[in-house]
């Protein structure tokens, strides 16, 4: 699962404030990496894929491919939740990397208390949102998705556990 944290690592590694503030928020419980409980989610959901190598959703982490693909690890890992907004746009310190060279786009999810950033790999107190930079430009709320018939059918297939044991 190292891939999975390689864009972590890196910018923890090159950008001294990046590293306080994760440090700091580590310790006192605001940040957290993923644990089981994403993992779980990830790992239980029913996935298609036509990418060579990558059978279940789990596959995208393992191979890193979470890292440059944030509206579709973001968008996929919605589908676990009940109560999460689909967030997109900037986030300052992912300029120059993969997929998001120019000026930092990004995706992540939100619920009441958390981002959920897929690319990172890391759950952040909402508290922090300034801190971290993230600059929203577009959302579609829990309520619009539970609303779009074809958002909820995806997350049906998704979700699917007799789909699972017939494997």
């Amino acid at each position: 699962m190292d891939k999975a944290y390689e864009l972590l690592k890196d910018l923890y590694n090159k950008h001294e404030e990046f590293k306080k503030l994760i440090d700091i928020n580590f310790f006192n419980g605001k940040i957290r990496l993923f644990n089981d409980n994403e993992f779980d989610k990830i790992k239980s959901q029913n996935f298609y894929s036509k990418v060579e190598g990558v059978n279940e959703f789990i596959d995208l982490f393992i191979l890193g491919y979470n890292i440059g693909n944030c509206v579709g690890t973001s968008r996929q890992l919605s589908y676990s939740y009940d109560d999460v907004d689909i967030v997109s746009g900037i986030l300052p310190i992912l300029k120059g990397t993969l997929n998001a060279v120019n000026e930092g786009g990004h995706c992540w999810l939100e619920n009441k208390n958390y981002i959920i950033d897929t690319s990172l790999m890391l759950i952040i107190d909402k508290s922090l949102k300034k801190d971290f930079g993230y600059i929203e430009e577009q959302r579609i709320t829990s309520y619009d998705l539970k609303r779009d018939k074809i958002y909820q059918a995806k997350k049906e297939f998704v979700n699917d556990k007799t789909i699972r044991k017939g494997l």
